[in-house]
């Protein structure tokens, strides 16, 4: 074995390395997508909120104009 190649060792430790930052790298990007992702949950929320509170004053506005 020349001294170029890499021994069995050598070359475990280094796709361990690699291995670890692919891990590095994929939870970071999952972190991210659960941030975005509870960030439209809010917004789905708020709209919901907005729809409701929206019926809600049509609802009243035509009951006084049926009352009027």
């Amino acid at each position: 074995m020349t001294e170029t190649t890499k021994s069995l060792e050598e070359q475990l430790q280094d796709q361990k390395k690699s291995l670890e930052e692919n891990i590095r790298q994929t939870e970071a990007q999952i972190a991210k997508l659960k941030e975005q992702y509870l960030k439209v949950l809010g917004a789905l929320e708020f709209a919901a909120i907005q729809k409701q509170e929206a019926e809600s004053t049509t609802d009243t506005t035509n009951s006084e104009d049926v009352t009027s």
